[in-house]
């Protein structure tokens, strides 16, 4: 039984072992993702934040130029550059206006094992892809950890 509750600490604290500028959390439902939690970094301005959860609450799963959204279609993480990217919407927009290079967006398997949740971080260069897809499977549960339903595993950098 998912405890959406949960969810929020558990990707603050996701966030902070992988030194993200935001983090978020997304059900998949029939043709949308819906936004579950969002922890952006302490010194995101409040308007950026604010602005993200508003776009990001509902989004329709055909927006596959979307990192969340590709990740969803394909059942495989996504990786979106800022790099290569459009600078006035879309990942690139948002990526630069969090100050982070990149997102990576791991599906989460859920009934039947299909991506049941994505789980988002856009963060700097470092760690590596691996390390974070690695790292959000484990917060979510899979690969060992205790699941979206669970108090999650301790994650080793956290500062909390």
């Amino acid at each position: 039984m998912i405890r959406p509750g949960d969810i929020p600490d558990r990707l603050a604290a996701l966030r902070r072992a992988l030194g993200g500028r935001a983090a978020g959390a997304w059900r998949v439902e029939a043709d949308r993702l819906a936004l579950v939690a969002f922890d952006p970094a302490p010194d995101l301005p409040a308007d950026v934040a604010l602005g993200f959860e508003v776009a990001t609450r509902s989004v329709s799963r055909s927006l596959v130029a979307l990192g969340i959204a590709r990740a969803a279609a394909s059942g495989e993480p996504a990786v979106s550059l800022a790099a290569t990217l459009p600078s006035d919407a879309g990942s690139g927009y948002w990526l630069r206006a969090f100050g982070a290079s990149r997102s990576v967006a791991v599906p989460i398997p859920g009934e039947a094992g299909r991506a049941g949740w994505i789980v988002s971080v856009a963060l700097g260069p470092e760690p590596g892809d691996d390390a974070v897809i690695a790292t959000i499977r484990r917060f979510s549960g899979e690969a060992g950890g205790t699941g979206l339903d669970g108090p999650g595993p301790r994650l080793d950098n956290s500062d909390g």
